[in-house]
C-alpha cells in the first residue's frame, strides 16, 4: 500500500494548498500518477451536496496534574474529534475513494473480508475505535486505517497509513495484522505503537506490553520485539533494526503525558509540537537549556508557563505558535 498523505491531497483538490504544500502534492503525483489520477477523476464525480458531514466534537475534561520529581502517576486516556468539519468530510471522501479503486491500484488494499471501512484524521485531530473483536486503535492526526466490519478467515488483518497506538485483543487461533508502508507487524495480544508516516521512509514499531514480529511485506525473515523494543524498517532499503526504545514520549500524543529527564529545552520543543499540535521555535542560544519535569495531561498554557518560569526564558505566544526566547530583564 502507498503512502498517501490524505489530508494534503484533500485540501489541495479543495484548492486549499500553500505555494509549497501543492509542489509536495505534485512530486507525491508524480511517484503515483496512476493513484492521482483516480483521485482527480472520482473527486469531479462527487456532487458537491452529496457529502454532509456530522462531525461530533468532543473533549474529556480531565484532573489536570503535574508532578516535578521523578514519579509517574498512571495517565489518563481522553481523545478528541476537533478541527475542521471540512477537512474531515474531504479526507473521508478520499479514503472511502481508496476502497472504490480497481485491485491493481490500491496494491492488495482487500482480504479475504471483502470491502473495508474506512477511519481517518485531519491536521489536529485524533480519534479512537474498537473493532468487532474488541481490539482498540488510537488514531494520531493525519492517520487511516481501513479494516473489515467483522474478521474472517484465520487473520485478522487491517491497514494504517500514519501513526496510530494498538491495543489488541488476544486471540492466539488468529493472529491480529497491521500493514503499513510495506512492513507486516504481527500478533496474538499485544500493545504497541506504529508509526508510518507519508514524509518519513521508515516504519516504526515500539512496544508497550506482550511479544510481536516485525517484517517486511512477503519476506520471512522478521526481528522478535518484547516490551520496551523499538523496531524501525525502512521498506526501500529492506532492512531491519532492533533497540531499546529511546524515547519516554512516543506515546505522549496519545496519553498527554509528557516525560523529560535532562532534556534540552529544544527536545521539549519537539514533543510540545507533536502532543499539542502547535509550531514551537527556540532560540539558539537556549536551546541547550535542560530541564527535568513530568507534565501530566496539561493545558498547553500551564506547561509553557511553567517551563518559562523553571529556566527563565521568555515565552511568545501567536497565531503562527509559540516561541522561546531569552528572558527579557
Amino acid at each position: 500500500m502507498k503512502n498517501i498523505p490524505y489530508e494534503l491531497i484533500a485540501r489541495y483538490l479543495a484548492g486549499e494548498c500553500s505555494d509549497d504544500e501543492i509542489q509536495q502534492v505534485l512530486e507525491w503525483s508524480r511517484q503515483h500518477p496512476d493513484l492521482m489520477d483516480e483521485f482527480v477523476s472520482m473527486w469531479q464525480q462527487i456532487p458537491s451536496d452529496e457529502f454532509s458531514p456530522d462531525v461530533e466534537q468532543a473533549l474529556q475534561e480531565v484532573n489536570q496534574r503535574i508532578d516535578t520529581t521523578t514519579t509517574k502517576k498512571k495517565p489518563k486516556l481522553f481523545y478528541m474529534l476537533a478541527g475542521s468539519v471540512a477537512a474531515a468530510a474531504l479526507i473521508f471522501i478520499l479514503v472511502n475513494i481508496i476502497g472504490s479503486l480497481p485491485q491493481s491500484t490500491t496494491d492488495g488494499l482487500k482480504n479475504d473480508t471483502g470491502s473495508l471501512l474506512a477511519l481517518a484524521t485531519g491536521l489536529n485531530e485524533t480519534t479512537e475505535c474498537e473493532l468487532s473483536d474488541g481490539s482498540k486503535v488510537w488514531l494520531n492526526q493525519s492517520s487511516a486505517i481501513r479494516y473489515p466490519e467483522t474478521f474472517s478467515g484465520n487473520t485478522r488483518e487491517i491497514y494504517l497509513e500514519g501513526e496510530a497506538f494498538f491495543d489488541i485483543a488476544p486471540d492466539a487461533k488468529k493472529p491480529f495484522i497491521i500493514h503499513a508502508n510495506n512492513t507486516q507487524t504481527r500478533v496474538v495480544g499485544t500493545s504497541f505503537g506504529i508509526r508510518a508516516v507519508a514524509e518519513s521512509n521508515e516504519v516504526i514499531v515500539t512496544v508497550s506490553t506482550g511479544i510481536i514480529n516485525f517484517s517486511t511485506e512477503g519476506k520471512s525473515d522478521h526481528v522478535e520485539l518484547r516490551q520496551g523494543e523499538q523496531g524501525i524498517c525502512k521498506p526501500e532499503e529492506q532492512k531491519l533494526e532492533k533497540s531499546t526504545n529511546p524515547d519516554p514520549n512516543y506515546l505522549a500524543w496519545k496519553t498527554k503525558v509528557m516525560v523529560f529527564k535532562q532534556s534540552t529545552l529544544a527536545e521539549v520543543a519537539r514533543v510540545i509540537e507533536d502532543v499539542y499540535h502547535t509550531p514551537v521555535t527556540v532560540d539558539s542560544a537556549i536551546a541547550d537549556l535542560e530541564i527535568t519535569s513530568t507534565f501530566d495531561q496539561l493545558s498547553l498554557d500551564e506547561v509553557t508557563q511553567i517551563i518559562g518560569l523553571t529556566l527563565g526564558v521568555n515565552i511568545e505566544s501567536g497565531e503562527k505558535g509559540i516561541n522561546i526566547n531569552r528572558s527579557k530583564e
